[in-house]
């Protein structure tokens, strides 16, 4: 059967949740490296055949811990998962989160979905997480977040199957909104959603954010957000730590 579904699936996490381990068991031998453009950070792709009529393009994007960059690497990923028009730009995600430390990585998560992105919870390391005695409901992890979540081993490729199947599988964008945009931001991010022809607060929000970073942007565009920031005193980060609260808040 030819294939007749492609998608392009990113890979994301914190650093040292397995990403690397779970991109080697999804490609094989089929893999790229190269440099993400502008920048000299590693970039790794593969092809994964999910299924007989299905073929991903995998992309294991650099480790993150939230939307708010600190290093390149960080900085690589928020660019490509906010800007839709970024050659890189996925149709949904996979967020590999360390089960031991899942309450950190559902940061990032509440993040992603908040963007509208499709996105499966791969929980990694749930052997560790046993022996130290934590014990996870899959089934009403899931609804809480309203998304797939699976358990995988990513060093012996235990659940790998399970989670091809998701993959490939039809998968809408999550139903809820962890965020609510500032009162203070809500001018701005409107004025950005109509000059971008945006419908996600929390991607307008990004852009707010990330003006820098968007390689996508031109001259004329970065001017006008850094104009709208400027008015509205919407520094990068100045709601951070609200943000953060509030998102830990619902986990």
């Amino acid at each position: 059967m030819a294939t007749i579904n492609k998608f392009k699936i990113a890979l994301v996490g914190k650093p040292n949740a397995g990403k690397s381990s779970l991109f080697n068991q999804l490609t094989g031998l089929n893999q790229k490296i190269g440099n993400f453009p502008g920048v000299t950070v590693d970039k790794r792709t593969g092809l994964c055949q999910l299924n007989p009529a299905t073929q991903a393009q995998i992309i294991d994007l650099p480790g993150i811990y939230s939307f708010y960059p600190r290093t390149l690497d960080e900085k690589v990923v928020t660019e490509i998962l906010a800007d839709k028009k970024n050659e890189l730009y996925p149709d949904r995600v996979v967020l590999i989160a360390d089960a031991t430390n899942l309450k950190n990585c559902l940061l990032l998560l509440t993040q992603i979905i908040d963007l509208g992105l499709p996105v499966i919870l791969a929980l990694n390391m749930m052997d560790q997480a046993a022996k130290a005695g934590l014990s996870i409901d899959l089934i009403k992890l899931a609804i809480q977040l309203d998304v797939p979540v699976v358990m995988i081993n990513a060093r012996n490729g235990h659940g790998i199957e399970e989670l091809k199947k998701l993959m490939a599988a039809p998968l809408p964008a999550s139903s809820k909104k962890f965020y609510p945009i500032e009162k203070e931001a809500k001018p701005a991010t409107e004025k950005i959603k109509e000059r971008f022809h945006l419908a996600n607060d929390y991607v307008a929000y990004q852009f707010l954010q990330q003006t820098k970073s968007l390689v996508s942007l031109s001259e004329e565009e970065r001017a006008f957000i850094t104009e709208v920031s400027n008015h509205y005193q919407l520094f990068p980060g100045k709601y951070q730590g609200a943000e953060t609260i509030l998102r830990f808040g619902a986990i």
